[in-house]
């Protein structure tokens, strides 16, 4: 019913407006042809005076009214177009107002047809009318939704409840039949057309699935040219954007992903925002790339989380937790990183990173191990006031900016400074190097510092 009355609305407004625009039309280039026409005469009048010619006069007014016919086929022009426009109008109302209908009919394989017809619409459609087709799909996956009766082919269920006052109430609760299937054709479809290589593709439009319930998400290499809004949506089982490319600005901020989450050679040109997003499964970003901002404000990962030969420009956990183990191996951080208050639960890798500028780990939460080893830190450090529960290794590291662990909490396990590629000067500073209290034992080289492996 829903889609029903969406599409009679429009088919209504925009009947109304197509009769309106013609009338002004044809009247503009009446006007203009006289105007023109006046003129050619009074410009071919003065150009051609009648004196040196007997027939000149004659001349130039068949010369104007040749224009004049001119102006008449313009005006017919305009009319034909106007009119192809108003029968193309009509047929996308059409169409798009019985895609609507089916979409809201009750029994599945209507609703299947309705997707394939509204996509169908959007085919023949560019600019608005394309981009309304695309957020009606999208509309019917922001639609309330029951999982646990997503594939069930009960369309009502009845509950009868005892009254306390005596008597009984019954409770009468319908579900879409199989909708499961439905939403997931709608997923298939849009991932279809946002392939470059798609006969129609959609990458330019905008996708709203913002409080959706997506399953079955397979995304791989497509490409979001417009805005891709995934805020507060659910995923639910696996989520695929392997080599995706997210042209626009791309939002995941209060998002839960279920299972695993695959990003893995996934290009962001454009902001890109995680921020309070739950990953429950493992979240992989192998080599992806963040052209500009990147936002994991706040991000639970619960699984362990894969970013190895990652490439970021600015980017930002602030108070994220990993409760997994997460790896940055060999990761380019291009612009600035705050890891400020950041919790790491399990083993956390950096080795072979590359720091270009400054870096803040200040006040993080260290539970397992911490990997540096052969890190490059170029820019400015900051480990002030960073727990370090479990061993830490920065052998063979590059300290090239100031860096400072003033006020860290070693612990008890192994921390090993061995061999740093570089102790630049000012050399890191530490509680013991300001002479307040004396260097822990648990921290290697003892001949402390250790000269540097490279000058």
């Amino acid at each position: 019913m829903l889609f029903s009355r969406v599409g009679k609305r429009y088919n209504t407004i925009n009947r109304r407006a197509g009769r309106l625009e013609l009338f002004p039309a044809v009247g503009f280039a009446l006007s203009a042809g006289l105007v023109v026409a006046i003129g050619a005469y009074g410009l071919l009048h003065w150009a051609i005076p009648a004196s040196e010619a007997k027939a000149a006069p004659i001349d130039i007014t068949r010369v104007a009214l040749t224009i004049v016919a001119g102006v008449g086929g313009v005006v017919a022009l305009v009319i034909a177009y106007r009119r192809q426009r108003d029968i193309e109008q009509s047929r996308f109302v059409e169409r798009f107002g019985a895609a609507a209908s089916q979409l809201g009919a009750a029994d599945v394989a209507v609703r299947i047809a309705g997707v394939y017809a509204m996509a169908g619409a959007a085919d023949q459609s560019d600019g608005l009318r394309r981009q309304q087709c695309i957020d009606v799909l999208c509309g019917y996956l922001r639609l309330p939704y029951v999982p646990d009766h997503g594939s069930s082919g009960r369309t009502k269920l009845v509950t009868t409840i005892p009254r306390a006052e005596g008597g009984e109430t019954e409770e009468h609760v319908e579900y879409r039949q199989n909708d499961r299937e439905v939403r997931r054709t709608i997923l298939r479809v849009i991932a279809d057309h946002l392939l470059t290589e798609a006969e129609y593709c959609w990458s330019t439009s905008n996708f709203d699935f913002r409080t959706a319930h997506l399953e079955g998400v397979v995304f791989d290499a497509v490409t979001f040219s417009g805005l891709a809004w995934f805020d507060e949506a659910t995923f639910a089982g696996p989520a695929r954007f392997d080599k995706a490319t997210f042209a626009g600005p791309a939002g995941f901020d209060r998002a839960t992903f279920t299972g695993p989450a695959v990003f893995n050679g996934a290009t962001f040109c454009d902001r890109t925002r995680f921020s309070e997003v739950t990953f429950n499964d493992r979240a992989e970003f192998r080599g992806a790339t963040f052209r500009a901002v990147a936002e994991f404000y706040r991000a639970t990962f619960d699984g362990h989380a894969e970013l190895r030969e990652a490439t970021f420009n600015n980017a930002g956990f602030y108070r994220a937790t990993f409760n997994g183990h997460v790896r940055f191996d060999k990761v380019t951080f291009n612009g600035g990183l705050v890891f400020h208050a950041t919790t790491f639960n399990g083993h956390a890798e950096f080795q072979q990173a590359t720091f270009s500028h400054a870096v803040d780990f200040g006040k993080a939460i260290f539970n397992g191990r911490a990997g540096f080893r052969e890190t490059k830190l170029n820019g400015d450090a900051q480990f002030a006031e960073a727990v370090f529960d479990g061993p830490a290794d920065f052998a063979g590291a590059t300290f090239t900016g100031r860096t400072t662990f003033l006020d860290a909490d070693f612990g008890s396990e192994q921390v090993v400074f061995d061999g740093p590629a570089r102790w630049s000067p000012p050399e890191p500073e530490f509680d013991w190097s300001r002479g307040v209290g004396e260097k822990p034992a648990n921290i290697e080289p003892q001949d402390w510092p250790r000269a540097t492996t490279t000058s």
